[in-house]
């Protein structure tokens, strides 16, 4: 049986504010295309960008509110939020506290949800809640290891079907570990030291970018664009023409971050040499820049 949690608006704020940044996003980009390239059309692409992962946290946290629901079979609860799936095996639940307890101090209260997939204490034990209502307010399942707190609408239909299937017995062992999709569980998210390589290569074309864009307004038009053997330029073109020194470094770490990711599982000193390439390029396109108009 499934059974839904008690009504909440805290989905729909979540989706509220991801229109809104949306809204944002789309009124800067507005306002960057109307402007010359300079420091401050950086500036305001930087904002963009880094909205990005907030926009994505948001939406994880919108997803996690609009799914959350719980399943009772005989062989234990299933605790379904966005992509994850929590197993609390039948034969773990020592017992059911309906009216809940409060908790102390927590350790996050993440939006939207603030109840949702966050850990806190309790006088149970450590308690981790998927529930839209406070812990004082949670249906508490309490195992050996840790303490549930669930808000189903039909708590009485919950716990009566909770018993019915504790009757018959499990007829298989639940995981106690949360269950993800396959790419959440992919190496690469503890991996620091491939994560180190991707971050310092974007980070580095972003600086080239940054260079240019505050460099720019105080370029001639027409600027060198190469130098021959004896240092004499060879070639010379319109100032937009610099920002292909950068647009190349960008083309290399994005090439590399994806040929790296499909091989890493197989070859991850190689996925490590690509991204490291990548690196050496945006050094390379930084020097050259520099030798152009530095």
């Amino acid at each position: 049986m499934t059974f839904k949690p008690l009504r909440s608006r805290q989905g729909w704020y979540g989706l509220l504010s991801c229109l809104v940044l949306l809204a944002v996003d789309a009124l800067l980009l507005r306002f960057l295309l109307s402007r010359p390239i300079s420091g401050t059309s950086f500036i305001i692409t930087l904002l963009v960008l880094l909205s990005l992962p907030l926009l994505l946290y948001l939406a994880y946290r919108t997803r996690g509110c609009f799914s959350l629901e719980y399943r009772v079979d005989r062989d234990g609860v299933t605790i379904v939020w966005g992509p994850m799936r929590r197993a609390v095996p039948m034969g773990q639940i020592e017992r059911i506290v309906r009216k809940g307890l409060p908790s102390e101090r927590p350790r996050r209260w993440p939006w939207p949800g603030p109840y949702a997939a966050t850990r806190s204490e309790s006088p149970l034990g450590q308690l981790l809640s998927y529930a839209t209502r406070p812990p004082a307010e949670e249906l508490l399942l309490v195992t050996p290891r840790m303490v549930y707190g669930i808000s189903p609408a039909e708590q009485e239909r919950f716990v009566e079907a909770l018993q019915e299937r504790h009757l018959m017995g499990p007829a298989r062992a639940l995981p106690t570990e949360p269950t993800w999709p396959r790419l959440w569980r992919w190496r690469f998210w503890q991996d620091r030291v491939g994560q180190g390589l991707l971050l310092a290569g974007l980070l580095l074309c972003l600086a080239l970018f940054g260079f240019l864009a505050f460099r720019f307004p105080v370029l001639p038009e027409s600027v060198p664009l190469h130098f021959d053997a004896a240092g004499q330029p060879d070639r010379i073109g319109p100032r937009q023409g610099l920002f292909l020194l950068p647009l190349i470094g960008l083309l290399a770490w994005g090439i590399n971050a994806v040929w790296g990711g499909v091989i890493y599982r197989r070859q991850r000193l190689a996925a490590y040499l690509l991204w490291g390439g990548a690196i050496a390029v945006q050094v390379i396109a930084g020097l050259a820049l520099w030798g152009l108009i530095g």
